[in-house]
């Protein structure tokens, strides 16, 4: 009997390292009875050689018990060098260690070198040896470390999923007989996380009744279904058509029921959707790809016996350009099923499925399982995990599908809607804390019963619906406010002219004075009204510049403090690396005027005093997307935030507050339009004003502006002689010829007389037919024309771009109660013109003339 053999017979073993090898092998324990045997052996050793020592103590025996004692002490020699001793490790044999190392090793390493999970057992079933890879397997699929612990058996490893119960049983049963098999398993979920998974399994017999047991798993199956994970794999059996296609038209796979239909082999290859059905069906599927929606109609396939079988096809699309990937459901029509009977609506509503329907789970949108007599009163049956998230948990099994949504005009309102809903989508809104808006279609069954609803959640199309017409109303009440802001320009720059000339009539110390005062500070209070309703419906006057913002606050904070109430404090806190803007100053500084006045009068009424803290940096648009701002367009932007600490504003008072005319002050404080200039001013300069607000803390406003890059900032220029003599008082008085057109006679008169008054000889012209006729009498005699931009008939940029040839040299100033609108990109020359807002005073029109006079011409140049 070798080695092995006795240590496989032996006692229960121990295990002993071998020092400086690394290497273990198992050495036999000491039998309790033999260690006895060879104790009473050498008591009589030791016996008999007492007796030799002393021959009076033994007698005559003594020579007998010295052979005894030679005899046995040669038997404990040989067992002590050929036997025990080589076991016990006594006198181990030169490389006993090593063979015995060799001896524990696995008796099939060769599976290790396998890329599967591998298990060699019995013809039973018990396990004999595993490969890692089957181990690491175990250990996903059972939750537990294997460690050295015995391999588990195939059965108990796929014993949690009773779906591979037939399966496996098959491949057993073959093994046991000793033939191969090979099986695919349905798929799984598979580990804590639930991973999706599917494996194919085969059995093969090895020599001394050993099996060899192979599991590989199935890759590839999402480029061929289409699908989002393995669990769609369901489909290949499911009662209906399901096919998976390619923007190009290629069938990536097609299940079981429509291979069957169509009498397509399972190894058909490059099948085409119209392959199947005629070209306008195919058409009708691709009609909604680009909304990503499900599409919804009848259509007819085609077999291999070119008969059309009709059927109700839904399609949905995923991805985009060569990546997107269709799935069409196919559901049969009536006269297709068994003895005509409908199992089953050709509405959107499925078939419960007791195993999981993942195109009904997995849907992007809310569907929900309904039963019951009524819409009004259904119960929920079930519901897919995304009107789960959607309800926030509310759309549980068991629970009234009315019950779902708020029923802000009561309960007889909601269940009316709730009927109007079959068949056709009705707007709602979902219960809870944060509703949401959805779309709510109902599907009914065979019997007129309520089947299964969908639910789309449209919250984010209602809001941008809330902005446009909001920015609708918005465009309205700015064009309503330009139109009136015009007229009532003209209407001041009358009484501003008249009221001028009766001041120099009337100089201090007339008793007129003070009145003709008073109604001057009127007019201009007046016409700072006109401004703010010209700069919320963006049509003033922008003479932008190219400036630093720190700067511009730095000098601006110094008025603002003086501005500010001495219990309001300001701190002024600017950015790192802060970009130039381009813009108009005295507009940007009337916005923030507007901000701070309205945040000094929130703080003073709710703590008689605060903060107000005005800050700079440089942002992106993405910046803006992350504090909720999403209709900010990515790019570069300067920012400046006004922060106060008043009393902060609800919800439904900041979706006003740029609103002309709406205020939360008292009656008769403020006019309401504070914060609607500082809209049309900030959306004028290209940028956009934002606001965050807490009731109780205070509120911020964000003001973004386009940043230029640092190659369009122009180096800085020092003031020339002539921009120093230009910024000395001007002598107003001149001579030249002007022909003035304007609409209103009043105006045109006040006008003509005033200049006249300062040395120039003026013509006058109602309309620009009228001053068509000056022109033709007396051509290129003008030295000046001042027109009105908006006239009956022929407005004034017609009337210069007609009369080119007979103003000569002549240079033009154009005056209106609108914006300048790139006035001079209308003129077919390269004329001088400019622009002159009303209503203007005297002094700004003779200076504005003497400017024009005193500088030569394009054309002259």
């Amino acid at each position: 009997m070798d080695t092995n053999t006795r240590m496989h017979e032996s006692p229960p073993e121990e295990v002993e390292t071998v020092e400086g090898s690394g290497l273990e092998f198992t050495r036999p324990k000491i039998d309790v009875m033999q260690l006895l045997f060879w104790g009473c052996l050498l008591i009589s050793i030791a016996a008999a050689s007492v007796a030799l020592a002393w021959p009076k103590a033994s007698g005559a025996p003594g020579p007998i018990l010295l052979i005894a004692m030679g005899s046995g002490g040669l038997v404990f020699l040989l067992w002590t060098v050929r036997g025990a001793g080589r076991m016990l490790g006594l006198f181990p044999e030169k490389g006993s260690a090593i063979r015995a190392a060799q001896a524990s090793q696995p008796r099939f390493g060769w599976i290790e070198a396998l890329d599967e999970s591998v298990l060699i057992a019995d013809q039973g079933g018990a396990p004999v040896a595993a490969n890692t890879a089957y181990k690491d397997l175990t250990s996903m699929a059972l939750m537990v470390s294997q460690g050295d612990n015995a391999p588990v058996t195939v059965d108990r490893l796929f014993g949690a999923s009773p779906g591979l119960a037939a399966p496996v049983y098959r491949l057993s049963k073959d093994a046991k007989a000793g033939m191969a098999r090979r099986e695919v398993l349905p798929p799984i979920t598979i580990g804590p996380e639930q991973v999706p998974a599917q494996y194919e399994i085969s059995v093969s017999p090895l020599p001394r009744g050993k099996v060899l047991w192979r599991i590989r798993p199935i890759a590839g199956e999402r480029e061929a279904t289409g699908a989002a994970d393995l669990k769609s794999l369901y489909v290949e059996d499911a009662p209906m058509g399901f096919f998976a296609a390619r923007p190009d038209g290629t069938i990536t796979y097609a299940n079981s029921w429509l291979r069957d239909t169509l009498g397509l082999p399972e190894s058909a290859r490059n099948v085409r959707i119209d392959d199947i059905m005629r070209p306008e069906f195919v058409k009708m599927l691709s009609r909604d790809r680009k909304t990503g929606l499900p599409g919804r109609v009848d259509v007819q396939i085609r077999g291999r016996d070119g008969i059309e079988i009709p059927v109700h096809a839904i399609t949905t699309w995923s991805g985009r350009g060569a990546e997107a990937a269709g799935r069409t459901i196919l559901l049969p029509s009536a006269q297709m099923l068994n003895g005509g009977e409908e199992r089953f609506a050709l509405t959107g509503s499925r078939p419960p499925r007791p195993d999981g329907d993942p195109m009904f789970d997995d849907a992007p949108f809310g569907a929900v399982r309904l039963q019951g007599d009524s819409v009004q009163g259904a119960i929920i049956l079930d519901a897919n995990r995304a009107l789960m998230e959607m309800t926030g948990g509310q759309a549980a099994p068991g629970g009234q599908f009315a019950a779902m949504f708020q029923a802000e005009d009561g309960e007889d309102a909601l269940s009316s809607v709730l009927v109007d809903a079959i068949d056709k989508p009705v707007g709602l809104k979902l219960a809870g804390k944060d509703p949401r808006h959805v779309n709510v279609f109902v599907a009914l069954d065979g019997n007129g019963r309520p089947s299964v609803a969908y639910v789309m959640d449209i919250t984010d199309q209602r809001q941008l619906e809330i902005r446009l017409a909001h920015g609708e109303k918005m465009q309205a009440i700015g064009q309503l406010a330009g139109g009136v802001a015009h007229d009532f320009n003209n209407v001041l720059q009358g009484i501003i002219l008249n009221n001028e000339e009766l001041m120099v009539r009337h100089p201090l110390g007339d008793p007129s004075y003070s009145n003709l005062q008073s109604i001057n500070e009127f007019a201009m209070r007046a016409k700072e009204l006109v401004k703010m309703l010209l700069a919320y419906a963006r049509q003033q006057t922008f003479k932008r510049e190219i400036f630093a913002v720190p700067d511009f606050l730095s000098e601006f904070s110094i008025l603002l403090r003086q501005l500010l109430d001495e219990r309001i404090e300001l701190e002024v806190v600017h950015g790192r690396d802060v970009p130039h803007i381009k813009a108009d100053k005295n507009q940007l500084e009337n916005a923030i005027l507007n901000l701070a006045t309205n945040a000094r009068d929130a703080m003073l009424s709710h703590k008689n005093g605060g903060k107000l803290t005005i800050r700079t940096a440089r942002a992106t648009g993405a910046d803006a997307h992350a504090k909720g701002f999403k209709f900010v367009e990515d790019g570069e932007y300067m920012l400046i935030e006004v922060e106060d600490t008043g009393h902060g504003m609800s919800k439904d008072v900041m979706e006003k507050i740029f609103q002309p005319f709406f205020t939360t002050k008292e009656a008769g404080v403020g006019t309401g339009l504070g914060l609607a200039t500082v809209y049309g001013i900030i959306k004028q300069s290209g940028g956009y004003v934002c606001t965050t607000s807490t009731v109780g803390k205070g509120t911020t406003f964000h003001i973004y502006l386009p940043a230029l890059k640092a190659e369009e900032v122009p180096a800085p220029v020092e003031a020339t002689a002539a921009d120093k003599a230009a910024a000395r008082p001007m002598d107003i008085s001149g001579r030249g010829r002007i022909l003035l057109i304007e609409d209103e006679d009043g105006v045109r008169g006040i006008a003509a007389s005033l200049l006249r008054s300062r040395g120039y000889e003026v013509e006058e012209a109602c309309d620009g037919e009228e001053a068509m006729e000056i022109l033709e009498d007396n051509p290129q005699s003008f030295d000046l024309v001042i027109s009105d931009v908006v006239m009956p008939g022929k407005d004034g940029p017609t009337l210069i771009r007609e009369a080119k040839d007979l103003l000569g040299h002549a240079r033009v100033i154009f005056i209106s109660g609108y914006a300048e609108r790139d006035i001079a990109q209308q003129l077919d020359d390269d004329r001088a013109v400019s622009f002159l807002p009303k209503p203007f005073t005297v002094r700004q029109l003779a200076e504005r003339v003497k400017q024009e006079l005193g500088s030569p011409s394009k054309e002259a140049a």
